[in-house]
């Protein structure tokens, strides 16, 4: 029988805070679980539970070195949302600002697509090369059948 290795969701990643990582180069987001409108202690918001993964810088890709959060909780209204048809899956993106429509109101945090197919094809060979490395861990695990 082979082993189907898999993370138990967990908010162990902390908070999401997108200002902290507005200069990012590019954010690789892959979503476990959206709960509509979870309880927290301001109300009720719609949430995210997603392991984030971090390029903050060109050298940060070039040496395949991110940053990374597993079990990192979003609720902040529109990234969540944007995320709910991603469940099982992973999207590329950076966050921005958008102005605000009413007067006095705070700009909201917004996903941005990345178009960049270099930055794209560097994520994408971090994220293989992740892949691979915990396969060949799991087959030189031990077997005890």
């Amino acid at each position: 029988m082979a082993l189907n290795l898999m993370d138990i969701p967990t908010a162990n990643g902390g908070w999401f805070k997108p200002r902290e990582v507005s200069d990012a180069v590019a954010i690789l987001l892959e979503v476990k679980q959206f709960d509509r409108q979870r309880p927290t202690p301001n109300g009720p918001k719609d949430s995210v539970l997603a392991d984030v993964t971090v390029f903050r810088s060109r050298e940060q890709l070039d040496k395949l070195a991110p940053e990374v959060n597993k079990g990192q909780r979003i609720e902040q209204t529109v990234l969540a949302r944007d995320l709910e048809s991603v469940v099982g899956g992973a999207v590329l993106v950076t966050v921005t600002q958008v102005p605000a429509k009413k007067p006095g109101a705070h700009p909201a945090w917004v996903w941005k697509q990345v178009t960049d197919t270099g930055i794209r094809n560097q994520v994408v060979t971090y994220a293989n090369q992740r892949d691979a490395a915990v396969e060949a861990a799991v087959a030189d695990a031990p077997d005890f059948d």
